[in-house]
């Protein structure tokens, strides 16, 4: 059954990894859903080490979010927070709205000495920022972060909207 569990997760990534044809943006609630696929693969994987936490606001659920923003941030904090520890580490994801801007935050809660390379330069988190300024130019933020405790802290800022943008003019917005 774990097995079964595990393979039906990895299937659905993948097939939504591979979907070329879909929307640049999605419904937060359906990346939401996604994220939480991953993690139940990661749960299984970790067992008693991953304790996760994903929480959004209710008036965010229906905002428009580049499809697969967040797994790249989640998995990176799995590989740097939960995997290179021994000790049980915590991945919080968390979606709120602020005036016109939707915040996405991955925390890696995990504690004692950092795992590697921190510093946002891995692959995932490059195509993440490249997306970021490719669909909303200016009108964007990521920041990597570490914590005191020895977590991390991947924030990304966008434009709060539910309607489909105009992304050839977005991006170049502000300029």
């Amino acid at each position: 059954p774990v097995a079964v569990r595990m393979i039906a997760g990895l299937s659905d990534l993948l097939r939504a990894s591979l979907r070329t044809d879909g929307p640049a943006e999605i419904p937060l609630r359906d990346e939401l859903a996604l994220v939480e696929r991953y993690l139940a693969i990661e749960q299984i994987r970790f067992q008693e080490r991953l304790e996760t936490r994903v929480s959004a606001e209710p008036d965010a659920l229906d905002a428009l979010v580049p499809a697969l923003i967040l797994q790249p941030l989640v998995e990176n904090a799995i590989r740097h927070g939960i995997e290179r520890r021994a000790a049980p580490g915590r991945i919080d994801v968390e979606v709120l709205r602020r005036n016109g801007t939707l915040v996405l935050r991955v925390r890696d809660a995990s504690s004692g000495p950092p795992g590697d390379a921190r510093d946002g330069a891995g692959i995932g988190l490059s195509n993440t920022q490249a997306r970021l300024r490719h669909l909303y130019g200016e009108r964007q933020h990521f920041e990597l972060t570490g914590t005191a405790d020895g977590g991390a802290v991947a924030l990304v800022e966008l434009p709060f909207h539910n309607r489909p943008m105009d992304h050839g003019s977005a991006a170049h917005a502000g300029r």
